[in-house]
């Protein structure tokens, strides 16, 4: 990234990107609640989600959650079903639309994980899933701040991130685009950001974090067949998705994997 790039430069063309891509996005959640397996994102999504599960089962009946980069609702919409009290934040109108088509009656402010419009210790969760990657590495100490800041004591913070050396090659792709192009980034290639596990995980302590732990899910390599062929790849995942998690839950796979999910408490 050039150094002359400041913070609110690539925040706002994050927003303006996935302003722009909300469609795309309804159409993958859709895909997932058809097929996990029908393209990279459900497949790796679904990981995810997995990895989610487990925190949410650890809340009480009720407990408030806040999602960051809400986008179009889909998970605000998940927790409520699961009975908590969720509430979104989101950026970018044409996410937010896409959210009032999915549930008008969804509570999802206007607002950037930098500046959350919550009062201190509101929420027993924040989740903010594949946001973060997006912002300058100041926006994104920023925001993991404004998380702790508006956890309650013994709350707990789920963020992902892009793993810098997964398997898949995004990382030396991303830097020999910057160089051919000769340009940071755009609104179609929006800057990213990338972590290594033990990188998040002071990050995360750093901003007010304890017990930080990170997590890798989807095996890098998968995303690769799934960019030569979506269909081919859906067979082979079906076939080798055991041998994937089992690789993903083997520690030294860690900072190879496609998802880093970071987790962490408020103190």
């Amino acid at each position: 990234m050039a150094v002359d790039v400041t913070p609110e430069q690539v925040r706002a063309v994050a927003i303006g990107h996935h302003h722009s891509v909300a469609s795309t996005f309804e159409q993958y959640y859709r895909d997932l609640s058809q097929d996990r397996f029908r393209n990279a994102f459900t497949y790796g999504r679904e990981k995810v989600d997995r990895v989610l599960d487990v925190e949410l089962k650890r809340l009480r009946p009720g407990a408030k959650i806040l999602d960051v980069g809400c986008g179009t609702g889909v998970y605000l919409q998940r927790f409520r079903e699961l009975g908590f009290d969720p509430e979104g934040v989101e950026p970018a109108e044409g996410m937010r639309e896409a959210a009032r088509r999915l549930d008008p009656t969804l509570h999802i402010s206007s607002g950037v994980a930098t500046a959350l419009p919550f009062p201190d210790a509101t929420f027993d969760l924040v989740t903010e899933i594949e946001v973060l990657r997006y912002l300058h590495r100041a926006d994104i100490r920023q925001a993991m701040r404004e998380i702790f800041r508006v956890l309650r004591p013994g709350g707990r913070a789920f963020v992902t991130m892009v793993n810098r050396f997964a398997l898949d090659g995004f990382y030396v792709h991303y830097r020999l685009r910057q160089r051919v192009r000769g340009s940071a980034f755009d609104e179609t290639n929006p800057h990213c950001e990338f972590f290594t596990p033990a990188e998040l995980e002071r990050e995360l302590s750093a901003a007010g974090g304890t017990h930080a732990r990170t997590q890798g899910c989807l095996f890098g390599p998968m995303r690769i067949a799934y960019k030569v062929n979506e269909g081919l790849a859906a067979k082979l995942a079906r076939s080798v998705e055991a041998y994937d998690d089992a690789l993903c839950a083997f520690h030294p796979v860690k900072p190879f994997t496609g998802h880093l999910i970071g987790i962490a408490e408020r103190a």
